[in-house]
């Protein structure tokens, strides 16, 4: 249960109320006593004028006639005074005369008696009331100083010492607004942790791995359904995978999605470097990647900038399955955390894009040395997407093994010309020798990695040493340069054996003439199980037409022959579409 604490405001309302009664008291108190005072002051009067008239009546007994009235007024008994007169008893009436006005002298003595107790008696609650106000206000300022300092101190901390190290809490506790400040504080130290965690986070070679490194943070804080990003290139923004809190999620707004910033409302956050958008509903907007989240499941957005050197690279995103689920303190937090993870963002894609430079740098360089044409390497590397794609392999895997397929004969540039140019087939020496590129190969990628620890982790690598080291091994166990077998050769690989040796076929080499495409095909299928793993043939005929796109679109162009794009639909025999 709550700990409950009387609140500070309270405390200041209550005294607001005591002063008010105490003021109100003080007034009827004063009012009462200056009442008393002028009804003593008339009656002291009317005394005296008493004493001033009794004078008369004893220089003059006739007056004591009228007087009996004034007598009976003090509640005098009259009776006797009476009896005098009326026989004229002189000495009589001279002795009732001076008792009344000893009955006058005690009356005056007793009323002064009483209008003085009941004044001091006034005077003495007035202060009492006074004191008591005093006493309570002094502990009033005691403990509000105490509080003042306290948040003062905090504001010091706050300023000296926000997302570098935690906020101590009020300690003791003695009113409510200390219990909600500790309440704020925890969600500072929530915030400094969760800021602390992304400051610490290791580095990553590949944007699939940040998006997965920080994906599950963000969607655990801000209770999100969706993590993504998209990159800004020229005017277009293009969008990367996505991080879903549920495994298996269906995705329809993909990596590679393609929007021109002026067609959305991030053309604006970029002109006017918002720092923050927030959609509560995104059923109300009508663009294209909306209406995709909206089919995913999604129904609010919330988006910040990707900032680097002042300058917008993209966009990182959270969306919720609930409309207005995004706060403005959600915004700021989130832009915050921005500042931190563009950096981070930024290093793993500049990393992937110099791992990506080195391999095509390395493909050049053999390119000078082999016959093997460009357009070899482009379709072994679409071929290569294309199967795995097929295959649902994971996104970085997909880009991993089109981005590193052009280097499954990088090892080339360690054999002889004389074998590598030799333009008759090999005797078995010089196969041999020709085998030892995959070793070459394999070797020239350790070497790069040892030379860039600390920098380029292996994992980074690890699919092209895959490729480089298992392509030529074969399902069946018959291959080189380890005789690997079944699931033991890597997935890039078995893709990339296939993917190589259609190509090889289809295209003419110095010992041998082109087959035709469907004859390529049949020996394809005819080695499944042999030669190939089952399930990549398998997926290989089942993207035949995509597969003949590619071939028919980078074929080699014979001397006098002229490729007829336009028809490359038409001729697709293979085109289920």
């Amino acid at each position: 249960m709550a700990e409950k604490k009387k609140l500070l405001t309270e405390t200041m309302v209550r005294i607001e109320k005591n002063f008010a009664a105490i003021i109100l008291s003080v007034i009827l108190i004063i009012s009462f006593v200056g009442l008393v005072a002028y009804r003593t002051y008339i009656e002291y009067r009317q005394l005296k004028e008493t004493f001033k008239k009794l004078n008369a009546v004893v220089l003059n007994h006739s007056l004591a006639f009228d007087f009996t009235d004034s007598m009976k007024r003090y509640g005098y008994d009259t009776e006797k005074l009476e009896a005098s007169l009326k026989v004229m008893d002189s000495q009589s009436i001279a002795q009732e005369l001076r008792k009344f006005a000893e009955f006058l002298r005690a009356y005056e003595e007793d009323l002064l008696r009483r209008r003085y107790s009941f004044v001091m008696t006034g005077l003495t609650g007035l202060i009492v009331l006074l004191l008591f106000q005093t006493f309570f206000l002094h502990r009033f300022r005691v403990s509000l100083t105490s509080f003042f300092k306290k948040l003062f101190s905090l504001t010091q901390k706050l300023i000296d010492s926000l997302y570098i190290d935690k906020i101590d809490k009020f300690q003791p506790v003695e009113y409510g607004e200390e219990l909600a400040l500790n309440s704020l504080i925890e969600e500072v130290n929530l915030r400094h942790d969760l800021i602390n965690s992304f400051d610490t986070l290791p580095s990553v070679s590949t944007i699939e791995d940040f998006i997965n490194l920080v994906g599950p943070k963000l969607c655990t804080f801000f209770k999100s359904g969706r993590f993504s990003l998209a990159l800004i290139s020229d005017d277009e923004v293009i969008a990367e995978v996505a991080y879903f809190t549920t495994p298996g999620h269906k995705v329809l707004l993909d990596k590679g999605f393609k929007q021109k910033l002026h067609e959305t409302s991030l053309g604006k956050m970029l002109a006017d470097r918002t720092r923050y958008r927030i959609i509560n509903d995104l059923r109300t907007v009508n663009t294209e990647s909306s209406k995709l989240i909206v089919e995913e499941g999604f129904l609010s957005n919330l988006t910040v900038p990707a900032i680097v050197g002042g300058q917008i690279i993209g966009f990182l995103f959270l969306a919720s399955e609930e409309v207005n689920h995004y706060t403005e303190r959600d915004g700021k937090l989130f832009y915050i955390i921005s500042t931190i993870l563009s950096p981070k963002m930024y290093a793993a894609l500049t990393l992937q894009n110099v791992i990506a430079n080195f391999g095509i740098s390395l493909v050049d360089l053999a390119e000078y040395r082999d016959e093997e044409t460009g357009n070899h390497i482009q379709r072994v590397a679409l071929y290569s997407k294309i199967l795995a794609q097929a295959l649902n392999l994971e996104p970085r895997l997909v880009r991993e093994i089109y981005q590193f397929a052009p280097l499954h004969d990088i090892g080339k540039i360690g054999i002889p010309d004389r074998i590598l140019l030799k333009p008759g087939k090999l005797n078995d020496e010089e196969r041999e020798t020709m085998k030892t590129h995959v070793v070459i190969g394999v070797r020239v990628l350790e070497r790069f990695l040892e030379n860039s620890r600390g920098i380029v982790d292996r994992k980074a690598m690890q699919t092209a040493i895959n490729i480089v080291a298992d392509h030529h091994e074969r399902w069946d166990g018959t291959g080189y340069p380890a005789g690997k077998k079944g699931e033991n050769i890597s997935i890039e690989g078995r893709i990339v054996a296939v993917a190589d040796v259609f190509d090889a076929l289809t295209t003419k080499r110095p010992y041998k003439n082109p087959y035709p495409f469907e004859e390529s095909v049949r020996i394809v299928e005819e080695n499944s199980d042999k030669h190939f793993d089952p399930a990549v043939v398998k997926a290989f005929k089942d993207n035949i037409d995509k597969i003949y796109a590619v071939y028919q679109e980078l074929r080699d162009i014979e001397p006098g022959e002229i490729k007829q794009a336009s028809k490359l639909k038409a001729d697709n025999p293979f085109n289920t579409a």
